[in-house]
């Protein structure tokens, strides 16, 4: 099983990434959270996979974060919810709002998310509740401004700045603006880091 990945990014789809290492183009299918992390066509890139292989086919689903593909990974745990509905999931809903509404068994802020019903959001709230709660008792960063104070500094790091670097920029944006959605405090980071 494939872990990761790292080389040029050179290409950017609607729906997937291609990364080329030694010549050879691996195409990573990837949420919007994650292309929205990514840097542009050329630049070195690194991402986390999950390989997902039937019969007659083989996909790679790439992630920013070790916290974005292990959420993946417990979607697709769920009966009913496949890699496609797992990636689009997290394509329409932040990390954090999504842990939290399993936490908090919100219902309704599941099933407003395209493609997903309310019997499937019941579903994967009856289903992922236990696993997250064991996820955060060990210690994993997944809720609230943790999770984004994680995956933030993760996709500044693949973009070359240091980590020590990144989190410090990170926390600074959040401190003055604690409401911001990861793509916000990506943007606004950036901005600090040019600067």
């Amino acid at each position: 099983m494939l872990s990761h990945i790292k080389g040029t990014l050179t290409e950017k789809r609607q729906d997937s990434v291609v990364v080329e290492v030694g010549g050879i183009g691996f195409e990573a299918f990837v949420s919007s959270l994650t292309l929205a992390s990514l840097p542009g066509e050329g630049d070195s890139v690194m991402l986390y996979l999950h390989t997902h292989a039937r019969e007659d086919d083989i996909h790679l689903y790439g992630f920013a974060t070790v916290t974005e593909r292990e959420l993946f990974r417990l979607l697709i745990s769920v009966s009913g919810i496949g890699p496609r509905g797992a990636r689009n999931m997290l394509s329409n809903i932040r990390i954090d709002e999504l842990i939290g509404a399993v936490v908090t068994r919100d219902v309704a802020r599941l099933s407003s998310v395209p493609g997903i019903g309310r019997k499937s959001a019941e579903k994967i709230i009856v289903e992922l509740k236990e696993k997250i709660d064991k996820l955060q008792s060990h210690g994993a960063p997944l809720t609230g401004s943790h999770a984004v104070v994680s995956d933030t500094v993760s996709a500044l790091v693949n973009l070359g700045y240091r980590q020590q670097q990144a989190r410090e920029a990170v926390e600074a944006v959040l401190k003055e603006n604690p409401s911001l959605d990861i793509q916000g405090v990506v943007r606004l980071s950036l901005k600090r880091l040019g600067s």
